[in-house]
């Protein structure tokens, strides 16, 4: 029996010797890696979620679901970009006159249905009504791509899933007792 022990002693500590079975502490700079891997998910979860913001402003809205419809004037317009809560790219704020056809005058900014070769021009839009105080235009000369909403939509929610599911883990570990 001793000598059964003796031999399985000597058995583990020449595998201990052979490089290609030594057990690797994987535990060293796993703080650091971790923190790299996480940034990196975030890092192309919020690319993802840019690229679907994109996706959704180009697509246009549909001329044909306008309530109402007049015709804009473009006065002056502000760049905004190449990065902003709008996606990627540049696009423009415009101080808009809209003339609607039942004789009734309004004036807004409008971020991103107008360009600086508009102003001057008039335009051809319709009224789609409002979203988060905001007038919701559609032009007669862009078409609607809903599919590129779609796309969008779909790019959005995979980027946005690494980043619930990061925030779910670090709320419960701040949280935890």
């Amino acid at each position: 029996m001793e000598a059964e022990a003796e031999r399985e002693l000597a058995e583990w500590e020449a595998a201990d010797s052979d490089p290609a079975t030594t057990v690797v502490d994987r535990r060293k700079g796993g703080a650091l890696r971790t923190t790299a891997l996480l940034t990196g998910i975030v890092l192309v979860s919020l690319m993802l979620v840019g690229t679907g913001i994109t996706f959704v402003r180009l697509a246009g809205r549909d001329f044909g679901d306008a309530e109402r419809v007049g015709w804009a004037t473009v006065g002056s317009c502000t760049e905004h970009g190449p990065i902003t809560n709008q996606g990627f790219g540049y696009w423009d704020s415009c101080r808009v006159t809209i003339r609607w056809d039942d004789g009734t005058a309004t004036r807004l900014i409008n971020d991103g249905d107008f360009t600086a070769t508009d102003v001057g021009r008039q335009v051809r839009v319709g009224y789609l009504g409002t979203e988060k105080y905001r007038v919701k235009l559609a032009r007669e000369d862009t078409p609607a791509r809903p599919w590129l909403t779609w796309i969008g939509v779909a790019v959005g929610i995979i980027g946005g899933l690494p980043l619930l599911i990061i925030g779910i883990m670090i709320s419960l570990l701040l949280h935890r007792k």
